[in-house]
């Protein structure tokens, strides 16, 4: 299978496949050392790549992540005792503490790269029209994939918000000049969201939406038998990680 093929498979697998590989990785974090974490790290993003998205992917894990990592050295490494301190020139550390804060780092990155990856190759209708089919009721399915469906709506209020305050001179220039801008913008943006939200909820009764406790699809997602037994696979291999922790 050629690139292109295997972007296209990923790209039109069922969000539950996703969602199992997803579920899979999660079991690997308390389990694994740091090598196979970083090997996996290293596989997430070299698939994000291989799957067209690897730009936006490093970004966002890169801009959530470094941050992250730097505070984690700072209190794992430095401030928490954790073991016998050692010296690098002026400043004082625990190598101990260093461990475990890449430790964390990796399983921070990983559950968040394999995240992205989810979230930016799954559209929220086949999330919604997959849990459906699995049979799952309305409430649980709207539960899981509002989030996503509202990702867009949530962008673009704050392009709006970002916008209106441009208009009106207020730029964040410096740290207090950034944080002055993110405060304005939050309370507007918080409100907007909060008024919404009463509507969202009429619509949805007006709709039906919990007339019945499972709804019937026209169109159900058909899936392969293969596809199905890699799924059952991966579900598989995270009850046999979260196993191995209890042993």
């Amino acid at each position: 299978m050629g690139p292109d093929a295997a972007r296209r498979s990923f790209h039109c697998a069922s969000p539950l496949t996703k969602l199992a590989l997803v579920l899979a990785v999660a079991a690997m974090l308390p389990l694994w050392p740091a090598p196979v974490l970083l090997a996996g790290l290293a596989a997430a993003l070299a698939g994000g790549f291989l799957l067209g998205i690897g730009r936006i992917l490093l970004a966002r894990v890169g801009a959530l992540m470094v941050p992250t990592g730097i505070a984690l050295a700072i209190v794992q490494g430095m401030l928490v005792p954790r073991g016998a301190p050692a010296r690098l020139g002026a400043l004082a550390y625990y190598p101990e503490g260093m461990a475990h804060a890449a430790l964390v780092f990796l399983r921070l990155s990983l559950i968040l790269a394999a995240g992205l990856v989810f979230v930016m190759t799954t559209r929220p209708g086949d999330l919604a029209r997959a849990l459906d089919a699995a049979g799952l009721p309305p409430t649980v399915s709207y539960l899981l994939t509002a989030p996503l469906s509202m990702i867009e709506a949530i962008a673009e209020e704050i392009r709006q918000v970002r916008d209106s305050l441009h208009l009106r001179g207020l730029r964040g220039r410096g740290i207090r000049g950034r944080l002055r801008h993110l405060g304005a913008m939050t309370t507007p943006l918080v409100r907007n969201l909060i008024t919404d939200a009463p509507m969202r909820a009429e619509l949805l009764d007006m709709r039906g939406f919990r007339a019945l406790p499972r709804r019937s699809l026209l169109d159900p997602p058909v899936e392969s038998r293969a596809e199905v037994r890699l799924r059952r696979g991966l579900v598989g291999l995270a009850l046999v990680q979260f196993g191995m922790l209890l042993l």
